[in-house]
């Protein structure tokens, strides 16, 4: 049984790839660093070492936060989708575990890898734990694309389960 469900997920072809649309919002989260960079200077430069050398720790903390955290690019693969963040550091989803794929506009807690505020998103609904959104700069083409390889995949797989929705 195991054997069946495991995956080789680096053996997989990628079919499709979007980046995800940064909003105002972020792009403005983005910036903290940059200030706080900035603030440590000016204090280093008036002789307040100590106070300037925190706030380029908390600076550096924070960038490499949101770095490692934030989506670089949302990727369909023929057996998985794929969240890439920032290093080495993605979150794979094989599509044994999705149930369903679409935009919607409803407000649920979700794990958010979304990028900007929106009243709709890409969901990804997961058989045995939390939804996920995420926001690629085509949420059409690619819930298309996802559902396409969904559906390509449960063919190919043998993986027959009625109540799987590919809508």
């Amino acid at each position: 049984m195991l054997q069946s469900i495991r995956m080789d997920y680096s053996q997989s072809v990628l079919l499709y790839q979007d980046k995800p649309k940064y909003g105002l919002l972020m792009k403005l989260v983005l910036i903290i660093p940059v200030i706080l960079v900035g603030s440590s200077i000016r204090l280093w430069s008036t002789g307040d070492t100590f106070i300037g050398l925190t706030l380029l720790i908390e600076a550096f903390i924070i960038g490499l936060i949101l770095w490692f955290v934030l989506p670089r690019e949302y990727q369909v693969y023929e057996n998985h989708l794929r969240i890439v963040l920032g290093g080495p550091f993605s979150v794979k989803i094989g599509f044994h575990n999705i149930e369903k794929i679409g935009i919607t506009n409803r407000f649920a807690l979700s794990v958010n890898f979304a990028t900007r505020v929106t009243r709709s998103y890409v969901e990804i609904v997961i058989r045995k734990g939390m939804t996920i959104a995420i926001t690629p700069a085509d949420d059409e083409s690619f819930v298309e694309k996802a559902n396409e390889a969904l559906t390509q995949w449960a063919r190919t797989s043998g993986w027959l389960e009625p109540s799987r929705k590919t809508t």
